[in-house]
Order: structure tokens, then sequence, then C-alpha cells
């Protein structure tokens, strides 16, 4: 997997996100810090409905399985 800074990212965004469409995967990085993953989605699970400019996707995880304010709540008590 290879890395790429947020600064480079926003730079050339349309040309990674290509790299990306063809199997690369990307950890991008801010400040040496990793912060997010860029990956490939599984063609098979995504349904794109381009005529009624919407799209559903089914078959894909959630990546917070929890209640977001509770997940909040409780990052706000563990810095204080």
């Amino acid at each position: 997997m290879e890395t790429i800074s947020v600064s480079k990212l926003k730079a050339h965004l349309s040309a990674e996100l290509k790299r990306v469409e063809r199997g690369i995967e990307l950890t991008v990085v801010d400040h040496k810090r990793p912060v997010a993953r860029l990956a490939p989605l599984n063609r098979d699970s995504l349904f794109v409905r381009e005529a009624q400019g919407s799209y559903e996707y089914k078959d894909l995880e959630p990546l917070v399985k929890q209640d977001v304010m509770q997940a909040l709540e409780d990052e706000r008590d563990e810095s204080w």
C-alpha cells in the first residue's frame, strides 16, 4: 500500500482517484500521521442509477457500527 500526503492528494485528486480505481490502495497522511485509506470499491456491490442521478449502495458494511453521537460523547469524556 502506498502513502500520499493530504497536500499532494488535493493537488492531484483526479489522477490519484484513477489510480485507486485501477486497484492501488492509498494511505493518506497528514504530517506523517495516517488519517484515511482510499481503496477501490467492489463494482458488483455498487449500483448506480445514472438516469435518475441517484446512487444506491448494497452489501457495503457501515464504517461506524455504533451511534455516532454516543461515540462523540464517549470520546469527549475520555479526553477530560
